[in-house]
């Protein structure tokens, strides 16, 4: 599946991801696919947000984010795919 890149920039937060999701105009069939440096970075934001780890898949608008182990998503971007 090819993966499109959104420069978000040095801050990746859930607000950075949920603009992208509505700017983007995607739905439920897309994936946000992050570092795992930006990853661990969102995962720590919700916990502290709802003092909660979620259930995995992590989530943002309903669309599934996650972490790309092959690391070829750049630190500050996030892949759609």
């Amino acid at each position: 599946m090819m993966t499109n890149l959104k420069y978000i920039g040095k801050n990746v937060s859930l607000q950075a991801l949920r603009d992208v999701v509505i700017e983007k105009g995607l739905n439920t069939n897309h994936k946000l696919l992050l570092n795992p440096q930006d990853y661990n970075t969102v995962v720590l934001e919700q916990a502290n947000l709802f003092e909660e780890v979620q259930q995995i898949p992590l989530t943002v608008n309903g669309i599934v984010i996650e972490k790309d182990d092959d690391k070829k998503i750049p630190y500050g971007t996030v892949g759609i795919t």
